[in-house]
């Protein structure tokens, strides 16, 4: 990838890597000009490549753009470091507790009980006040539940936005995957079908739905909002990325609530997330994400992008 402005480098062929979501990449990118790493390649464009489980990227290529490495993103991946560095900063919603001892006696409240460094809602408890000493384990933390929740047929959302950090700038991609849970919603319920639970979701039958948000009706508030909400969130850990070099990124999926009055609230940071979900997901928000990814960390691309093409928009800098 270079930084020339003429047609001809707009359509040069560029070689690109990843160890995630690679059908993804591949769809995204090809009609950009990408083709797919081979051994003898000497040098790659683009890498994502997730090192989780000791895994190695190709050691014989020099590489272009990369992920900023995973110590500095940890930090927010952990719910336990993410919680404390947000207190720090003076954000403590949804308030979030080491200790059992240390959480406020409110009788009926809801709290969830969950392992730091788990996801997609693995191991996850829900309980009331009175009910965390027994089900609270060291090393766990405890999350305050959102209750004033916005619906949509009457049941919870999640929203999985989008976020890409370069150049000490943060981008938000132009829509949400948002997933719909599987029961109507009581804010007394402790039902994880209620809450969280989500594994059924690529079951064409299955309760639980995923959505492109940009069809809901308050769909440029609430983009609006989130914007907000993680600019302020993300300068907590300014420190951590603000200095990276620029040819390093990071591409975060960030889990949200919205509330009654449309304000929202961030609950979980993902470093690294899950490409692959549904068809429909795939075509619409995944496919689309990674292209305007590519386009951001080489303007020249975008050239390639149709008028009514998604985007990362700049939300803020670090």
């Amino acid at each position: 990838m270079n930084g020339s402005n003429d047609l001809e480098a707009q359509k040069t062929e560029f070689i690109y890597f990843s160890n995630r979501g690679s059908a993804i990449f591949k769809q995204a990118l090809e009609p950009l000009g990408g083709r797919l790493y081979r051994e003898g390649d000497r040098h790659i464009d683009l890498l994502y490549f997730d090192q989780y489980g000791g895994k190695i990227p190709p050691q014989q290529a020099t590489i272009g753009f990369t992920l900023i490495d995973r110590q500095r993103t940890i930090p927010l991946d952990n719910k336990g470091q993410m919680a404390t560095i947000l207190s720090d900063a003076g954000m403590a919603y949804p308030r979030v507790y080491f200790d059992d001892i240390d959480v406020p006696d409110e009788p009926g409240s809801l709290w969830f009980i969950k392992d730091p460094m788990a996801t997609a809602g693995r191991g996850i408890k829900v309980v009331t006040r009175e009910q965390i000493s027994e089900n609270f384990s060291f090393g766990y933390i405890i999350q305050e539940a959102v209750q004033d929740l916005a619906l949509m047929d009457n049941r919870k959302f999640t929203l999985r936005a989008y976020v890409l950090v370069n150049k000490g700038k943060l981008f938000l991609f132009a829509d949400c995957i948002c997933v719909l849970h599987g029961a109507v919603y009581d804010r007394h319920s402790q039902d994880p079908l209620v809450h969280f639970e989500h594994s059924s979701y690529m079951d064409a039958d299955g309760p639980v739905q995923l959505l492109c948000f940009k069809k809901h009706p308050d769909f440029e508030q609430v983009m609006r909002n989130i914007g907000l909400n993680i600019g302020v969130v993300f300068s907590a850990f300014s420190n951590l990325m603000k200095f990276e070099k620029a040819h390093t990124y990071c591409l975060f999926g960030v889990d949200v609530l919205v509330r009654t009055d449309l304000s929202t609230v961030v609950i979980e940071i993902n470093d690294r997330p899950n490409l692959v979900h549904t068809k429909m997901i795939n075509q619409e928000i995944n496919v689309p994400m990674v292209r305007a990814l590519c386009c951001v960390l080489d303007p020249v691309r975008a050239a390639q992008l149709t008028v009514d093409a998604p985007r990362f928009q700049t939300i803020g800098s670090l």
